[in-house]
């Protein structure tokens, strides 16, 4: 444990962030939630040349915390830290074991809608405006070049199939990525129907996990406009707005411009059966750590990823749909 004398010799928590990632988002909060002073350092995320100097994994986000000179990696640790070593304003329980229910939340949010909901906002991103790419991943490159207009358009099918290699986008149908998400969100929705925090009484690293994981799936339609799952966003967008947190990132506003412009958005999943029982509930078993989905790419393998990425663009089996404002809008 540290004092917060630390606060005065002007040290602070270095964040290594890429600003759109939801498991980034879960950091930010927990750092402004606890009031600790913290700076982001943004990181060029085919290179991440910025974090080398750190022993631990190489994953966004990454803290270095200058007070202790500790350098941790990956989203769920890094809150379980700074609740431990920061213990003001706590986001865990003091009973141990409901501590572990907790972490076990947690963990199998990151291993599930954090996983399903990047595959599925960037699978929106690139059916939709993939020109958004290189506002994301490269506002950096040669003096940001490949942001500005018609240079865009050159950097999105490189980008595009780089991810899709990286996530299997293209595999969204045959992974049941939708399906699985409705089962796993369905009842979450209705439990915070009823109650004001997933576990407990008051905010905890639960309700930080769920909310920030849940963001990129605003701009999915077959979730952000999903009747019954209007409770769920209802309540993210309460904490945001009682917590501060941004009402709508960068990928959020631009893609809502676009269907403003159109007058359309891909959002109807043709081949979802409503009577469809085969998914059951997501697994629960005792996990040690959060479970990822990064295929490794080549340059070799990259030359391989035009089918997907086309097939996402062009055949993805998402249908069009007539524009309209996502319900939870109106309340942010």
């Amino acid at each position: 444990m540290v004092s917060r004398s630390w606060i005065e010799e002007g040290t602070m928590i270095e964040l290594y962030q890429l600003r759109w990632s939801h498991y980034v988002e879960k950091v930010r909060w927990a750092l402004d939630f606890k009031g600790l002073p913290w700076r982001a350092i943004d990181v060029v995320a085919h290179r991440k040349e910025e974090m080398r100097r750190f022993p631990c994994a190489q994953t966004v986000p990454l803290i270095h915390d200058t007070a202790t000179g500790i350098a941790i990696s990956d989203s769920s640790p890094i809150l379980r830290y700074l609740d431990e070593t920061y213990p003001e304003r706590p986001l865990f329980p003091d009973d141990p074991a409901e501590r572990e229910g907790a972490w076990q939340w947690m963990l199998r949010l990151d291993s599930t809608l954090g996983l399903f909901a990047r595959r599925l906002g960037y699978t929106q991103v690139i059916m939709e405006c993939p020109q958004v790419l290189s506002r994301l991943f490269m506002p950096q490159v040669c003096r940001g070049l490949f942001t500005r207009k018609g240079w865009r358009s050159l950097a999105a099918p490189v980008l595009g199939m780089m991810l899709t290699k990286r996530f299997h986008f293209d595999r969204n149908r045959e992974d049941r990525i939708y399906e699985q998400l409705e089962a796993l969100l369905l009842p979450l929705a209705d439990r915070l129907s009823r109650a004001a925090f997933l576990v407990g009484e008051q905010l905890s690293a639960v309700d930080v996990t769920l909310a920030s994981l849940l963001r990129p799936l605003r701009i999915v339609p077959h979730f952000s406009h999903h009747p019954r799952l209007q409770p769920l966003f209802a309540w993210q967008t309460r904490l945001f707005r009682e917590h501060g947190r941004d009402p709508a990132l960068l990928y959020e506003t631009l893609i809502d411009e676009r269907r403003r412009q159109r007058g359309v958005m891909r959002g109807r999943v043709s081949w979802l059966d409503a009577n469809d029982t085969r998914n059951g509930p997501i697994a629960t078993e005792p996990l040690t750590v959060a479970v990822n989905d990064i295929h490794p790419v080549s340059s070799v393998s990259l030359f391989g990823a035009w089918p997907g990425y086309m097939k996402l663009r062009r055949f993805s089996g998402i249908r069009k749909m007539p524009y309209t404002p996502a319900p939870h809008l109106a309340l942010a």
